[in-house]
């Protein structure tokens, strides 16, 4: 027994020592604020697309909007073998910097990849005429500023690629809720990683970088089998050739915002294809601190089950619980804020025992298991 304390004991104090590293690195990052001065640098925006007949006017209409100078950026939608009206909306579109690429006229088929998303990004980039590479969803949203902001930060600090924020709109669900929130943690982390020179996340949502740094790295060779990483996996090999060159946009202005999942089924196969990336990392830190907090949320649950048949464990258990609910809370109080989400924390404590079960089931489904992605069985 005295073993078993000393191993939660230390799970207890690496745990808060994690989210206090995480803490510190998102507090210490700073909110940029934008200069006066005009943006000069020539910007390709790509927006990959599957069957987004019901999204991508509605992101087209944004950027139509955008503040920053339209002879200066392009808008190039890569069509993945649409089989609805995207490509139609798109070339409709009435939008003077905007080009489609469809896959469908380069591949005979689109089992002749074995990344769709990575591919169709690749061509963007050889045909792109900018000379900062801008990505995002079909599903998104951006404000007015979005891209002025971006520009204004490359400019000002001249980083090979920039990672932005992106959140939820508002959803009174549960489900909605608990995504939101177990976002915007992720959101924090991969600035606070960021900041700290640690570069483990990042979201294609609202991505930027040079198309200079793109091809010095060959772009997604090498990763170009792995259905997803077009993000995560990028910054990797440029945080590898450019060391000190990745940067955090923290900017309310930057933020890209998209639709919560309102099913279930749906949530569970994106982040079991969040998941399953993890096991393509070469960084192998990242790899050990995601095992480690599964293994550290597990040990909770068994300590619990073994505590019905014997009391001592019922306490370390809730000791281990009680110490990850007040971390996890300061941690997620700091975030929420920043983003005006800090009523979520009403629901933190169910929504925080419903992660762990969340933690141990979707961890061996996104390594193990197969998902279900723009209706493509993976």
């Amino acid at each position: 027994m005295i073993a078993i304390s000393i191993i939660v004991g230390i799970c207890i104090f690496l745990y808060v020592f994690l989210i206090v590293y995480f803490l510190f690195g998102w507090l210490k990052l700073e909110e940029y604020t934008v200069g006066k001065k005009n943006g000069t640098t020539k910007v390709s925006v790509i927006i990959p697309v599957r069957n987004e007949e019901k999204n991508i006017k509605n992101l087209l209409d944004d950027l139509r909007e955008q503040q920053y100078n339209p002879e200066l950026f392009e808008i190039i939608v890569v069509d993945d073998f649409s089989t609805d009206k995207t490509a139609e909306i798109v070339r409709n579109a009435k939008i003077k910097n905007l080009k489609i690429i469809s896959l469908s006229a380069i591949f005979l088929s689109k089992q002749d990849l074995k990344a769709n998303k990575k591919a169709g990004i690749q061509i963007a980039i050889e045909q792109a005429n900018g000379e900062l590479i801008v990505t995002t969803d079909a599903d998104c949203h951006v404000g007015s500023n979005w891209l002025q902001t971006i520009v204004h930060y490359y400019e000002e600090h001249n980083p090979v690629m920039i990672a932005g924020m992106v959140s939820y709109y508002p959803d009174s669900s549960f489900l909605g809720k608990f995504q939101t929130l177990d976002f915007l943690s992720l959101v924090g982390i991969a600035a606070a990683c960021i900041q700290n020179g640690f570069y483990n996340l990042c979201n294609g949502a609202n991505l930027a970088y040079t198309k200079e740094a793109f091809l010095a790295v060959d772009g997604f060779k090498n990763i170009d089998h792995i259905p997803g990483g077009d993000d995560m996996m990028l910054m990797h090999k440029m945080a590898k050739k450019y060391k000190g060159k990745i940067a955090y946009l923290k900017n309310k202005e930057a933020i890209v915002y998209t639709n919560t999942e309102k099913e279930f089924l749906a949530f569970w196969n994106q982040r079991v294809r969040w998941t399953s990336k993890s096991t393509h990392y070469e960084d192998k830190r990242i790899t050990a601190i995601l095992a480690f907090v599964y293994l550290s949320n597990l040990l909770i649950v068994a300590n619990l089950i073994i505590g019905f048949f014997y009391a001592p464990f019922l306490k370390l258990a809730m000791f281990q619980f009680l110490s990850k609910l007040c971390i996890d809370t300061l941690f997620a109080y700091s975030v929420t804020k920043f983003f005006r989400r800090e009523n979520l924390l009403w629901l933190f404590l169910p929504m925080q025992i419903l992660h762990i079960l969340y933690i141990i089931f979707v961890a061996p489904a996104g390594v193990f298991g197969k998902y279900y992605w723009k209706g493509r069985r993976i």
